[in-house]
């Protein structure tokens, strides 16, 4: 196979001209970046759409940390928000250092109320205790000496013939172009990168998904990966406090007026909803349209403010149609892709298709307890945004050019934060998105969250909190808490009303829904973990099978039960299981149910070059709609949350092996058994069958 000759060949250059030697196996430090509270968070994400995502943005930061941990008696609330922690063990930790001072060991966070020893271990990668690391000063002799290089190379296949690369006669294909894939079954992926003490940080991305092209036969299709991404980064303290060229992310206040990136919505950790974001980040992931194109920069011209100014210009993907007219303008735009597919004549129709630029800006002060912003952004596409004529999205934004504005605050007391932002667009709809969190006892932690974003508010860059997948068309109240009932035992709840005052897709008249969740993590030993948790969800939907509108949407309600077992035999060997049912109920239909129970087991010694981990698991579900999803661990920046229906089994094996300092090898191999279907998959992605294996292989090089 071409692909994987060159994938071999560039791990061969590399080792000869990186000047690489080989060490003696020493111990390596773990780096393993997404904590459970995170793994939990993208498990949520994962649940909201069956597109396959790269995550690598949200832990980018923290494997920062890990090579460059930060001060833990200096750190922003921003920075340990990044870290996973809550409202109510900042507040502790930062009570804890203004009455005994700063701490100086990892020992002494256990003393902090809300800090047990499972916590305290998972954060020890993070962070440091000393005030200033060596050689941090930027230097061109620093730079060379103290920058660290780092460059991935993966290689990624299922390993079964999917319809979409089975053999073809010429005569059918030209026939039907879009019924095969264009390129090969493998994923590539490269990535280089090199940063210094998170000062500055530079860096390329390619990648090229399975399907896609990567030697084309025809001249009108260019040669290499799909998707390249460029960045530059500089953070400072004084005057210029962030610089990003390239690729980066923007987001503002809570996200409602400005926010590129992903953002997190409901989760177990109940009471951290509020966004503490940094107005610019680089963007060193493959998500091919999330993000800003150009530069975008950070000024403190006066104490206490900053002033953030951005532009970015780029190609987006969208679904293009002939204008029916004979105006200037040749094709009008349906609708804007964000899949990053380009397998296809179809797909890579619309492959860049339209011009974007977006450009704007936000003044951020800090006046003793009050945080106050004000964001402008004004968005240009080359064509013009002409939507279906349904009746559900009646509202959305059509056009060529969209601006939004809005102001967000923030007032910290001593144990009560209240935030908050007003957003609006310029065809005069308005969000409003209002919150509180309050820790009145270093054992109890609460939040509010009252959001109102109206059915006309239009913006392509919201991500706000939200029950839905855009902030627009919703209201609704959410109350969350977090009480710890005993040293080692600790409840996390929340509850959510929404409701939906005009149609939704799927939803032929308002609508309203509830949500509630419950989590008992209880750690009777350094070893042992067990966490119970009960949720519920409750949703109007159209009726299955209805024909045409309908003005009673009937109540669809979700019920899971999860009980997860954590246990370390010793400091070597980590084990986990996970039991969790589900059940479905809708009136007029039959009660469905599916259940998940699986197994991990992960050796890490920190004294041997290599690593192992696995899983096997069992899952029976009724149909495609009781699907459960668990997060399974992958190799650096890779993601793998897949989604277990009908009846099966998986297993996944990944190892991980060390030379030196200076290169890792991972090796991942993942199976899917069906136990009752012949055939897997639907489309070019159909598999005649009932196994579905993929195999990866990646490398790293530091230097």
């Amino acid at each position: 196979m071409k692909p994987f000759t060159l994938f071999i060949s560039t791990i061969l250059i590399l080792s000869l001209f990186s000047g690489i030697t080989v060490h003696a196996q020493e111990p390596v430090k773990p780096e393993q970046a997404a904590s459970p509270t995170l793994e939990d968070k993208i498990e949520q994400l994962s649940g909201k759409t069956d597109t396959e995502l790269d995550y690598s943005d949200l832990v980018d930061e923290l494997i920062q940390y890990i090579r460059n941990p930060v001060n833990i008696n200096q750190a922003s609330e921003r920075e340990l928000m990044q870290l996973q922690l809550n409202d109510l063990q900042i507040y502790n930790l930062n009570s804890y250092i203004q009455k005994f001072g700063e701490l100086t060991s990892l020992y002494e966070l256990n003393l902090i109320e809300g800090f047990d020893s499972t916590l305290v271990t998972n954060l020890s990668p993070f962070i440091t205790f000393e005030l200033k690391p060596y050689g941090s000063d930027i230097t061109l002799s620093n730079l060379a000496k103290y920058g660290r290089n780092q460059l991935i190379t993966r290689y990624q296949q299922v390993l079964q013939e999917q319809k979409g690369y089975s053999p073809i006669d010429d005569s059918s294909y030209q026939a039907n172009p879009n019924s095969r894939y264009l390129g090969g079954p493998e994923k590539l992926y490269l990535r280089y990168g090199y940063s210094f003490y998170n000062k500055i940080r530079f860096g390329v991305t390619m990648e090229k998904d399975a399907g896609e092209t990567f030697s084309p036969k025809s001249d009108t299709l260019k040669k290499g990966f799909d998707f390249y991404s460029f960045h530059f980064y500089y953070s400072g303290k004084k005057f210029l406090k962030h610089l990003a060229l390239g690729d980066y992310h923007v987001q503002f206040g809570q996200g409602l007026t400005m926010t590129s990136s992903f953002g997190f919505g409901k989760s177990t950790n109940a009471i951290t909803n509020r966004r503490i974001a940094q107005a610019v980040k680089p963007s060193a992931g493959a998500n091919e349209n999330l993000f800003m194109r150009g530069v975008a920069t950070t000024l403190t011209p006066l104490k206490n403010t900053d002033i953030t100014l951005f532009y970015s210009f780029k190609k987006v993907d969208a679904n293009v149609e002939q204008a029916d007219s004979l105006s200037a303008e040749e094709f009008y735009i349906s609708s804007l892709q964000e899949s990053g597919y380009h397998r296809t004549p179809n797909e890579l129709s619309g492959k860049d298709a339209v011009d974007q630029t977006v450009y704007g800006g936000n003044i951020q002060t800090r006046l003793k307890m009050f945080r106050l912003g004000v964001t402008a952004v004004h968005t240009d596409l080359s064509n013009e945004l002409q939507r279906s004529n349904s009746l559900y999205n009646k509202f959305d934004f059509r056009g060529k050019s969209l601006t939004n504005f809005g102001f967000d605050y923030a007032v910290i007391l001593k144990s009560l934060t209240l935030f908050g932002e007003l957003s609006g667009s310029d065809n005069g709809g308005k969000a409003l998105l209002a919150g509180a969190t309050a820790t009145p006892d270093p054992r109890l932690a609460l939040s509010l969250i009252y959001r109102n974003y109206s059915k006309d508010y239009q913006n392509l860059y919201s991500n706000a909190f939200a029950e839905g997948s855009r902030n627009s068309n919703e209201k609704g109240i959410y109350a969350g808490i977090l009480v710890q009932l005993h040293k080692r035992i600790s409840l996390s709840a929340f509850a959510d009303y929404f409701s939906f005052p005009w149609l939704r897709y799927g939803v032929d008249a308002p609508s309203y829904g509830e949500e509630y969740l419950a989590q008992l993590t209880y750690t009777p030993s350094r070893k042992a973990e067990i966490q119970f948790r009960y949720r519920y969800q409750q949703k109007q939907m159209n009726p299955s099978g209805a024909d045409g509108y309908t003005v009673f949407p009937e109540p669809e309600t979700r019920q899971n039960f999860r009980l997860n077992l954590s246990f370390k035999p010793n400091g070597i060997i980590t084990l986990k299981t996970r039991i969790e049912t589900t059940d479905w109920k809708m009136p007029g239909f039959e009660k469905r149910n599916g259940f998940l129970i699986y197994q991990d087991i992960a050796y890490n010694n920190p004294e041997k070059p290599w690593q192992l981990s696995g899983r096997y698991a069992l899952f029976d579900t009724d149909t495609y709609e009781e699907r459960l999803y668990a997060y399974e661990s992958d190799v650096l920046y890779a993601f793998s949350i897949p989604s277990y229906y009908y009846k099966g089994s998986r297993f996944y094996l990944m190892g991980k092996y060390s030379i030196g300092r200076s290169i890792d090898i991972w090796l991942r191999y993942a199976i899917t058994h069906y136990a009752n279907k012949q055939v897997i998959g639907s489309g070019l992605d159909e598999i005649q069958g009932n196994n579905k294996s993929e195999i990866k292989v990646q490398l790293r090089f530091r230097f």
